[in-house]
């Protein structure tokens, strides 16, 4: 099979799908039209988020069998579209599952410990020692709306705070 690459992407994908054979070509820097001039020649491409990839950019992809997202969305990518015209989509929907939780870990514990605010005060030579008392997250009912890869592996992190956890 013939793949473009449109984005950059960890490098093993590439060599992993040369090494069974597959050409593979990149067009990091070639904006949508240019893409588009090409197309016919690949059975595959492999994105992030930098091209849309709505009805007007699937009507004249003729030969295109996949698109792959390096991503955990496929929100860029006009999915119903596609299957329409047999093409299938793919995404790594688990790939950033543990920065996303990590990343609310850090806001929830910078919101309940006004992290931010103490931080402006400190720069200004300030401290309200008070005003500035956090709040623990141990025996707090945490509430987690969406609970597929980022919002399990949230509720994994937080079971170390001996918190009550609901998820929708």
């Amino acid at each position: 099979m013939n793949v473009l690459f449109i984005d950059i992407v960890h490098p093993l994908l590439k060599k992993e799908l040369e090494l069974k054979g597959n050409i593979c070509d990149e067009a990091y820097h070639k904006n949508q039209t240019e893409i588009l001039s090409i197309i016919d020649n690949y059975d595959g491409i492999i994105l992030r988020s930098r091209i849309i990839i709505d009805t007007n950019f699937l009507s004249k992809c003729n030969k295109l069998k996949f698109i792959a997202r390096a991503g955990s969305g496929l929100e860029n990518i006009d999915v119903e579209y596609a299957k329409q015209k047999g093409i299938a989509c793919y995404n790594a929907a688990e790939g950033n599952r543990q920065s996303v939780a990590e990343h609310a870990i850090g806001m929830l514990l910078s919101l309940f410990n006004n992290l931010n605010k103490s931080d402006i005060q400190v720069r200004k030579g300030k401290w309200h020692r008070e005003c500035n008392r956090g709040i623990e997250l141990a025996n707090k009912t945490i509430g987690i709306i969406g609970f597929g890869n980022s919002g399990s592996a949230l509720a994994e992190i937080l079971k170390g705070f001996n918190v009550k956890i609901l998820s929708f």
